[in-house]
């Protein structure tokens, strides 16, 4: 019995770390439970804060990357590997870009 009891609390474990990977809404808490910060030093908020980007949204160039959606140029050196393979642009409550994140290569 103890044993069935195991593995029932182990599976609820296993399964809630997948399910909390992102909220109800599909924004990523691995942002907000990392230690990322923006180029000011803050801590780069939270899953209400990001929003996700399409690929079409997002255009790499010479000069950095540049975001459609906010006539917005986002220089290399302030970009950061996503965690989950998706592009998110973090902000403050102003709406200025505090972290963005976006997939490399095959990471």
């Amino acid at each position: 019995m103890r044993s069935v009891i195991f593995l029932f609390l182990a599976m609820g474990l296993l399964v809630s770390r997948v399910c909390f990977a992102h909220d109800a809404d599909g924004r990523p808490n691995w942002i907000a439970e990392g230690s990322y910060k923006g180029a000011d030093g803050v801590h780069c908020c939270g899953p209400s804060d990001c929003e996700q980007l399409s690929s079409e949204e997002v255009q790499v160039r010479p000069d950095g990357i540049w975001l459609t959606r906010f006539k917005e140029l986002v220089p290399f050196e302030q970009a950061t590997p996503s965690e989950d393979g998706k592009t998110w642009r973090c902000h403050n409550l102003s709406g200025e870009r505090r972290c963005f994140f976006m997939k490399y290569g095959n990471t």
